[in-house]
């Protein structure tokens, strides 16, 4: 049965019907050739021919031409040539009329038709239906076939199911081109969201272990013009508090990135909480705890934030704090107003040194500030404004505003939280 064939010849079927892109499976080839055999057998059953041997005999061989090839080599016969051996064996059933009864031999030219459709398309289906279907006519004409209108129905039956075949196969590879394509696309959306999530750890990170770094190497030169053993105390105990900090910094870092790279894993991964709009006071601080000073103004509730606009929101403030310990000189200045469930305003002013406008815009980092900007419905401007380099994200309806003046902070604040005046 065709179920039980051997594994080797099914999987010979189908890496040869791989190879010419027809996405068949292996039975329906072979269900068309097993009608073919058993159609032109029995049509010598209804001429007495099976036994003993005669000459129109030979159609078995023509029939079984095409699957020894295509099964027993693995080769692969030009439409035509496969066409024309089937044809000819019909044909030549034919012309020997069996004396009453439908006569089988037809059908052989209804499923090479509904083959040559199937497998090689319309224009070739076509051709070979309409060398059946003059087959079929000149053996009325020569021969005075019965039924023959019953024979070209036949025919027009089998070209029809080739088209049907030939059309779901054409649907089934659209389908699967469009399903690759779509997978491709998620595929490089995911990694361009997991880069942007490394580099944003990578580079908050980096930016707070050099702020740590350098404070201990400042804490180093004081050792050197300590008057004595209490300063010199005092200043080995700060270097290493700063280099704890620098170390437990790095630690988290591994472990984000960690988390982050293990989202393209296979498997169940552990689910840990990612940062939202409530964690941007906490980074604040943290940066300002390893020595980079931060005005920090946050009005509004940033718990009424969705998750996604917290994180994107927040990934924003962590960059534009990295560039500030990279290129600022001097106080920062951060503002988070919400004023609604989908409504935010986030502003850092990064001073510049003397000499150093930046105003190119290069780097990976406003790319990525651009694209979860862009993601979370909200507007981006970057420039020069009040002597520094302004980075301003709105969501919200008043996304298109003017700009906010400055809330002045008391002198000397380095980070806290002002009531709304």
């Amino acid at each position: 049965m065709l179920w039980r064939l051997p594994r080797w010849v099914r999987e010979r079927i189908e890496r040869n019907l791989e190879r010419r892109d027809i996405l068949y499976p292996w039975w329906v080839p072979m269900t068309c050739f097993v009608g073919q055999t058993l159609a032109v057998v029995l049509a010598l059953a209804q001429r007495d021919a099976l036994w003993p041997v005669q000459p129109m005999t030979v159609t078995v061989v023509l029939v079984l031409i095409s699957p020894v090839v295509h099964f027993g080599f693995g080769g692969w016969l030009p439409w035509w040539i496969d066409s024309a051996a089937t044809i000819v064996a019909a044909g030549v059933l034919m012309a020997s009329p069996v004396d009453s009864g439908i006569d089988l031999a037809p059908a052989l030219l209804a499923l090479i038709a509904a083959e040559a459709v199937a497998r090689d398309g319309l224009r070739p289906g076509a051709a070979v239906a309409t060398v059946a279907t003059g087959v079929i006519i000149a053996t009325e004409i020569t021969a005075n076939l019965d039924s023959y209108g019953v024979y070209l129905l036949e025919v027009l039956l089998g070209f029809v199911v080739g088209a049907m075949l030939w059309w779901q196969m054409r649907a089934l590879a659209s389908e699967r081109e469009a399903r690759g394509a779509a997978w491709a696309q998620a595929t490089t959306a995911e990694r361009e969201r997991i880069a942007r999530e490394i580099h944003d750890l990578v580079a908050h990170s980096l930016s707070v272990s050099l702020l740590q770094v350098t404070g201990a190497r400042r804490a180093l030169r004081d050792v050197t013009d300590a008057a004595g053993p209490a300063e010199t105390a005092d200043a080995v105990a700060e270097v290493d508090a700063a280099l704890a900090d620098a170390e437990q910094v790095g630690r988290r870092a591994m472990a984000d990135i960690r988390r982050t790279v293990s989202a393209l894993a296979d498997g169940p991964s552990e689910r840990n909480a990612l940062p939202c709009a409530t964690d941007i006071a906490a980074l604040v601080q943290e940066v300002s705890d390893a020595g980079l000073r931060v005005e920090y103004d946050e009005q509004g509730d940033p718990s009424a934030l969705t998750a996604a606009a917290g994180l994107g929101l927040y990934r924003i403030a962590q960059e534009s704090l990295a560039n500030v310990s990279k290129h600022g000189s001097g106080v920062a200045r951060m503002s988070f107003h919400v004023t609604g469930a989908g409504s935010a305003t986030l502003r850092v002013l990064n001073p510049l040194p003397p000499g150093r406008p930046r105003t190119d815009g290069l780097g990976s980092g406003l790319a990525g500030m651009e694209a979860r900007a862009t993601q979370l419905g909200a507007t981006l401007r970057t420039g020069v404004a009040d002597g520094g380099w302004e980075v301003v994200v709105q969501m919200g309806p008043e996304r298109g505003s003017r700009r906010e003046p400055w809330v002045e902070l008391p002198c000397g604040r380095t980070i806290g939280k002002v009531s709304p005046t």
